[in-house]
């Protein structure tokens, strides 16, 4: 017998309903029956004084008119046939007026005349805050204002005198409210001290390249690792997002906060230069997506226009009939790695045509030839690019060739990898691209990508517009119409620049970052067309920045309204086992604030590879995503039966990113006995999808009402409010992991 418990035992859980909801689930054979039916279930309990007791919960009789329904991961339930549902609602309202924090656990038994079970040890008590709902009217400024005051106490040294910062430029909405605050001495380089946080979510620099999210309570714990974005639940049940950036005079305005024993947060700029004037912008909200979006939002408005992009874009080129976030690709990365030849993938792909169905065409309609094919001096991370042209040993009849037979084969667009220095040690100094090109040596520090100090040469600012132009053209007249730009954050990376280390060249490579950015989409806007760069190892505030400064200026008619491909997390890795349900959740989880920058990138979630155990559910992940649809292998991978199981065969509408459900927020779940929601609203037939996944190893169970969940989507995507409907159960399948459950509703 499986026994299942929500909210989940071993957590820390949040109410802001007006009802907290207990819920028991036992899963049982027909041989475990007659214990199962007898059963008396209890929660024992703090929750109404500081003596713990018993509260029984009810034994539901499910019905087809029941409102709420149970998503559980069915794979775990095999050997059992039926199932008993025990239910307990308690009005907030009844509770002590004092309460704000209980535990509690799970007991049960067959009958009075046996002992009580526990279903965990009281190590894995369950916490829940609960929070008295707060007035829906438009609040003071001065409510928000406190709300700051309590979150933000002052440092030890200013605390006699000042908070140590200033807040001011307040705006104030029907929800919440938005502030700017900076450091009053630029000497300290502690700006304060949080407090009254019940729980965080904060998105951290893995490392120069990706942003992952870290999650907790109380006690900010990211240890080295700088925090791009910082979202707290406050004691008050406000929310609260934090996000610095810089306004100094170098190209990059990004900032990072790091956080100190006792929660005290410091301020500083990517550039580190310490002459960079910091700010935070303050997002205070009732809905903790808004409070981010309303955080963003102030960023991308106080920052200056972007400098060093002409005003007078070139001409684009026509726009491409096969849309790569509207048709599935093929990558050939985990298939051949570094190994790819003009023969290999054109026998490949010539197998998977004939392999993958009986109407003789390709599962997809684009194809990405990534790192291998370039003239170089060594394919790993210190190798240099000799020239632009393709390895001759590889492809001897270089890119034109291999985009020849591609599409022949019925492949309809073409991409290249390359990196933004054009390999991954930069470029070769006694090659031909020395001679035709500028080039400044600088000195790269250790990274988790290239594990040693190396020294690399690359192609000054002054010139890399014509190296860009001349490497573009010459991919266009190949038959390339798309790139994906990698290891783009790399130039963090670097400690000196032509010899000197100081402020003066972190200036430099600030600078030059910026410029090799312009070179790229110039060329990419010119030779290619808009929406044809894929943005990889990019997730560093000076991109996240850049495109809320590029987002600024954005008009229907600018390349910029013609959104770039993103990536959203760290790599796919097909064979580490417990990677998936961490990319998973990663994924979805950066949509948080990777949504904020939907008006010029669209997200890449990254290939995946049939033939898998997992496959079904990167598929379905990647249908949700709203981005990239695109796989990976060898041809062996693409069966017939393999393809059939993807269920991929007809692409979603158009829709947004997802949004996280809210319950899933401020918990690590690939950690969590519970189900990883998200809901996309799909614009124009008053459809909603519901995505769920168990991307944790434990049991998982989640109950939801579907009517609220739609009702709570359309709000926040559409701006809705108090919209009537009637629901439709008849398109509502039985979710295992990662399912798609899709369901329609007509307003009334």
């Amino acid at each position: 017998m499986q026994i299942f418990v929500y909210p989940p035992l071993g957590t820390l859980t949040s109410v802001h309903k007006p009802q907290v909801r207990f819920r028991v689930y036992f899963a049982y054979s027909l041989a475990e029956r007659v214990c199962a039916e007898a059963g008396k279930v209890e929660i024992w309990t703090n929750i109404y004084n500081d003596e713990w007791q018993g509260i029984p919960l009810e034994h539901v009789v499910s019905d087809d008119t029941h409102p709420e329904l149970i998503f559980i991961d069915l794979k775990q339930l095999e050997s059992a046939s039926s199932m008993l549902q025990f239910s307990l609602d308690i009005d907030v309202a009844a509770l002590p007026a004092h309460l704000h924090r209980f535990e509690f656990t799970v007991r049960w038994r067959s009958s009075h005349l046996v002992d009580w079970k526990w279903v965990s040890g009281f190590e894995h008590n369950a916490s829940v805050i609960v929070y008295r709902p707060l007035p829906r009217t438009r609040a003071p400024v001065s409510f928000w204002q406190q709300q700051l005051k309590a979150m933000l106490k002052p440092t030890a040294e200013s605390e006699l005198t000042s908070p140590g910062y200033i807040a001011d430029s307040w705006h104030a909405s029907s929800s919440g409210a938005s502030c700017i605050i900076r450091p009053q001495s630029s000497d300290n380089d502690i700006l304060c001290q949080m407090a009254a946080v019940e729980r965080y979510l904060a998105f951290v620099r893995k490392d120069h390249f990706w942003i992952i999210p870290q999650y907790g309570s109380s006690s900010i714990e990211t240890g080295k690792f700088e925090v791009v974005i910082l979202l707290v639940e406050l004691s008050s049940g406000v929310y609260a997002a934090l996000m610095p950036f810089s306004l100094g005079s170098t190209a990059s305005h990004g900032a990072v906060l790091t956080v100190q024993p006792s929660n005290y947060l410091c301020l500083q700029p990517v550039s580190r230069i310490r002459t960079e004037s910091v700010r935070v912008a303050v997002g205070f909200n009732l809905d903790p997506h808004t409070a981010i979006q309303d955080a963003m939002h102030r960023v991308q408005q106080s920052l200056p226009p972007l400098r060093g992009r002409s005003t007078s874009l070139p001409e684009p080129a026509p726009a491409h009939t096969c849309s790569l976030d509207r048709n599935r690709g093929y990558c050939t990365w985990n298939g051949f790695y570094q190994n790819v030849t003009h023969d290999g993938l054109i026998s490949t792909l010539s197998a998977i045509r004939n392999a993958a169905n009986q109407r003789d065409e390709l599962p997809f309609a684009w194809v990405l030839i990534d790192d291998g094919w370039q003239t170089v001096d060594k394919y790993d991370g210190y190798g240099r690019l000799h020239d632009i042209y393709a390895n001759s040993e590889k492809f001897p009849g270089q890119l034109k060739q291999t985009a020849d037979s591609l599409t022949k084969l019925g492949i309809q667009r073409v991409g290249v990898w390359h990196t933004l220095w054009g390999y991954w040690g930069g470029i070769d100094p006694a090659g031909p691209l020395a001679e035709r090109y500028k080039l400044v040596k600088c000195h790269r520090k250790w990274t988790p990508v290239v594990k040693s100090e190396s020294d690399v040469w690359l192609i000054s600012p002054e010139s890399v517009h014509a190296f860009y132009d001349s490497f573009y053209f010459w991919l266009s007249e190949q038959g390339v119409s798309f790139v994906k730009v990698d290891y783009q954050a790399a130039f963090e990376s670097l400690d000196s620049y032509d010899g000197r280390s100081s402020d003066a060249s972190r200036k430099l490579i600030i600078e030059m970052y910026d410029a090799y950015y312009n070179a790229m989409e110039h060329a990419a806007l010119k030779y290619f067309g808009r929406g044809s760069i894929v943005y990889c190892m990019a997730q560093s505030p000076h991109l996240i920045t850049r495109a809320m400064r590029l987002q600024q200026q954005c008009t229907t008619e600018d390349v910029a309204a013609e959104r770039m491909m993103f990536r959203n997390s760290d790599d796919y890795f097909p064979d580490v086992i417990t990677s998936h349900g961490w990319h998973l959740n990663c994924n979805m989880t950066n949509t948080v604030w990777s949504r904020c920058l939907s008006k010029y990138f669209i997200g890449d979630w990254d290939m995946f590879q049939p033939q898998r155990a997992e496959s079904h559910v990167h598929a379905v992940a990647r249908i949700v995503s709203g981005g990239l649809v695109y796989m990976t292998g060898r041809a062996a991978d693409f069966t017939a039966d393999s393809m059939c199981d993807l269920g991929i065969n007809e692409h979603m509408a158009p829709h947004a990113q997802p949004l996280l459900d809210s319950d899933c927020l401020f918990a690590d779940m690939t950690k969590a006995p519970a189900i990883l929601v998200s809901t996309i609203v799909v614009p124009g037939n008053d459809s909603v999808v519901i995505a769920l996944f168990n991307v944790s190893s434990d049991l998982a169970v989640t109950p939801m009402s579907l009517c609220s969940m739609y009702s709570t989507a359309i709000e926040r995507q559409n701006g809705i409010q108090g919209a009537s409907f009637t629901l439709s159960t008849a398109g509502i399948a039985h979710p295992s992991s990662g399912d798609l459950v899709r369901f329609s509703m007509q307003l009334a």
